[in-house]
């Protein structure tokens, strides 16, 4: 086995909690927010929910399902590697994708995040780019695979 592929497997491990991690944060933000903060009081009150109670459980769930398909695509992306498909289009694609996710990942927690600042009526709005930079560098690194598949396609094909 490759070195490659051994690396890939650690990494596919590690993939394999985030994915059960996101899950179960998942079941706790929807079991933990939206029925005892904003389903019952507001049931019992007869009036709508909070606001910012409603914000945080549409940011929580939204970013949580987001974060769980970049890990998925990452976790098929590792996969891949491990079974020794290096430089295949499947491969590449799910690498691509996990970058695009990662972007609209990214545009939304800023979304959020300014949303949040107008709400608390703060001085200091910011925008988090980090999701987005990562987003780009996968996609970068995909695109690396890409060259690198070409490559492997034009030596086949030289005799």
């Amino acid at each position: 086995m490759k070195n490659f592929q051994n690396k890939a497997k650690i990494v596919r491990v590690i993939l394999s909690a985030g994915l059960f991690l996101w899950t179960l944060g998942a079941i706790c933000v929807i079991t933990g927010i939206v029925v005892p903060v904003l389903i019952i009081p507001s049931v019992r009150a007869g009036i709508n929910p909070d606001p910012q109670k409603t914000y945080l459980l549409c940011d929580a769930v939204f970013c949580l399902s987001l974060v769980f398909v970049v890990n998925l695509k990452l976790f098929r992306f590792f996969g891949r590697l491990k079974d020794g498909h290096l430089f295949d289009a499947q491969t590449i694609g799910y690498l691509e994708s996990a970058g695009k996710w990662l972007i609209a990942l990214g545009i939304l927690q800023g979304i959020f995040s300014v949303a949040q600042g107008l709400m608390m009526h703060s001085s200091e709005i910011t925008f988090p780019g980090e999701g987005i930079f990562s987003g780009l560098v996968i996609i970068f690194t995909a695109w690396l695979f890409r060259e690198g598949q070409e490559l492997q396609e034009e030596q086949d094909l030289t005799v």
